[in-house]
This record gives C-alpha cells, structure tokens and sequence, in this order.
C-alpha cells in the first residue's frame, strides 16, 4: 500500500478564518499532533492511529482521510467544500 497523495484535499478552515490544505496522511498526523485545538476524543484518537497505521503501510490512504475528518467534526472545525 502507498501512503501518498489522497485523492481528494480536505481544506480546514482555522478560527482565524486561514486555510490549510491537508492533502496527504503526514500533513493530517503533523496537525493533529502540533496544531489541534483539543487533543482528546475518540475521534482525534482514531485519526491519530489511522493515520499512523496508513503511514506503516497496514492500511490505505482514504483510511486516514476520513478519520481526519472525523476528528475536524469532533473538534469542531470548519472544512471548506
């Protein structure tokens, strides 16, 4: 398995109003571990270890999107369309 580009960016919007394109599982691991604003719930839990696991090569990439976007849910944190 690859753990390359995902098929399809996700776009956060910050409280700020900035964005960030997260568009591979390195850049959704390296926000979820340096820059999110709630460091606990299942979901931030789940996306930290799917990401990880994506990133070992046991799972595929569209794994840890769609945790992280679990984990924006959970946070809630705006992602553009």
């Amino acid at each position: 398995m690859s753990a390359g580009p995902w098929s399809e960016c996700v776009v956060v919007r910050s409280r700020d109003g900035s964005l960030a394109f997260v568009s591979t599982t390195s850049e959704a691991l390296s926000m979820l571990q340096e820059a999110w604003p709630q460091r606990k719930g299942p979901a931030y839990h789940a996306a930290v270890g799917a990401c990880e696991e994506v990133l070992n090569g046991h799972l595929p990439p569209y794994v840890a999107r769609i945790a992280f976007l679990d984990a924006c849910r959970e946070a809630g944190i705006a992602v553009a369309p």
